[in-house]
C-alpha cells in the first residue's frame, strides 16, 4: 500500500531570519498597555556608573509581573523552541536605559561556542523607538556562522563593521538574536531615553552552570 509522504510543516518567517541571518525583529509584540507596565520600574531607578539605568528584578519591581510574563510570550517561546529545544530556561532578565551621551559598547557575542548551533537567545523588548539617534542596537548579519572570534579592532567601541545593520523599529517591538551573534548598543545621541527590558534564553534547565556559556555577565556595564 502507498503512503503518502507528509512534508514538514513549514517554517515561519521569523524563523527563518534567525537561521539564516542570526536575528529577527517582530514589530509590535507589546501592546501599548503593556509597554507603559514596564517602563514604570524606570521611573525611579539611579542613573548607575557609565550613564546607564540598570533595573535588576525583585519582587518590589514595580509591575513585576509584566516582566516575568516576557519569559512566556509566545513569540519567544516558539523562538526558544526552534532553536534551542527542550528543555531551556531563563539565563538573565533585566532592564537597561542609556541617557543620551552614553550607551556605545564594540561588538560582541553574548555566548562562548559550542557544538550546538544555538546555545543562547537574546531577547530585546524596545519600551522607546530604536532609532540611529538614540543608539539603536546594531547587529552583523549571518555573523553567527563564524566560527573564528571577533577580531580584537571590531570590538573596540568606535570601531564599524562593514556589513553591520542598525534595527530600527517602533517601541513594542521585540528584536531576539542568536547568543553567537556580533552586536552592540551605540551611544545614544537624541535628547531622550532608550529604554529595554533585555532577556536571555539558554539551552538546560536551572541547574546547569551558565558559567560556560556566558561571555559577558550581568554585572558587566557594557551590555546590548
Amino acid at each position: 500500500m502507498n503512503r503518502r509522504l507528509q512534508s514538514a510543516p513549514p517554517i515561519s518567517p521569523v524563523h527563518q531570519a534567525l537561521d539564516r541571518y542570526g536575528y529577527a525583529v517582530v514589530p509590535a509584540v507589546l501592546d501599548g498597555r503593556w509597554v507603559e507596565r514596564l517602563r514604570r520600574a524606570f521611573d525611579q531607578a539611579p542613573v548607575q556608573s557609565g550613564g546607564t539605568q540598570h533595573i535588576e528584578l525583585t519582587d518590589e519591581t514595580p509591575e513585576v509581573e509584566s516582566w516575568r510574563a516576557l519569559e512566556h510570550h509566545p513569540v519567544l517561546k516558539a523562538a526558544a523552541e526552534h532553536l534551542l529545544s527542550q528543555p531551556y530556561c531563563l539565563g538573565g532578565l533585566h532592564g537597561r536605559n542609556p541617557l543620551p551621551g552614553f550607551g556605545q559598547q564594540g561588538l560582541h557575542s553574548d555566548c562562548l561556542r559550542s557544538p550546538y548551533d544555538c546555545i543562547l537567545i537574546t531577547a530585546i523588548w524596545m519600551l522607546d523607538d530604536f532609532t540611529p539617534e538614540n543608539g539603536a542596537t546594531r547587529v552583523v548579519p549571518e555573523s553567527h556562522r563564524i566560527a573564528r572570534p571577533l577580531a580584537r579592532d571590531f570590538s573596540q567601541p568606535l570601531a564599524k563593521h562593514r556589513d553591520e545593520k542598525i534595527i530600527v523599529e517602533q517601541a513594542g517591538s521585540l528584536l531576539m538574536f542568536n547568543g553567537y551573534l556580533w552586536h552592540s548598543g551605540r551611544r545614544n545621541d537624541s535628547n531622550g531615553p532608550r529604554r529595554a527590558v533585555q532577556m536571555g534564553l539558554r539551552r538546560g534547565t536551572p541547574a546547569d552552570s551558565p558559567a560556560n556559556f556566558f561571555v559577558y555577565r550581568r554585572t558587566s556595564p557594557d551590555r546590548p
